[in-house]
């Protein structure tokens, strides 16, 4: 799986900025990445993780609803199909993924001086916990 999802996710985890693009496109990343597991696996598996994906989208209207340019300063990166043999390793990036941007969602609110901008990056936080949570069966 290293050369369809690994090698561009890494590059997203490396090079994404710390700022509100950087949080766009590694949630953007994460959530069309959902949406192609949920295709992948089994139904049962594929429903928490087709709800994980509705969390991370929301996740980013969250953050287009902050800063409307977002969409235009962010790159975002395809993943790509998965292989049903694979869906365990591409859990585990989209975990990695939703963690980075939540990394960087708390980073920023902590400066953040804008009330508004403060209460968004909270909404983007409780999005991603859950869909990380819908994404790994980890609820603790």
């Amino acid at each position: 799986m290293t050369t369809t999802w690994g090698d561009p996710a890494e590059v997203l985890l490396r090079d994404a900025d710390t700022g509100w693009s950087g949080i766009w496109a590694l949630t953007h990343t994460a959530a069309m990445g959902a949406l192609n597991l949920a295709m992948t696996v089994p139904l049962g598996v594929g429903v928490s993780v087709s709800y994980a994906a509705m969390d991370f989208r929301e996740a980013q209207d969250e953050l287009e609803w902050a800063r409307p340019d977002v969409r235009t300063t962010a790159t975002p990166v395809r993943l790509g199909t998965v292989r049903p043999e694979d869906a365990n390793e591409a859990r585990a990036i989209l975990d990695r993924l939703a963690a980075a941007a939540l990394d960087r969602a708390a980073a920023l609110a902590e400066v953040e001086t804008d009330l508004l901008s403060q209460a968004a990056l909270s909404r983007v936080m409780a999005r991603l916990i859950t869909g990380r949570a819908k994404v790994t069966g980890r609820w603790s």
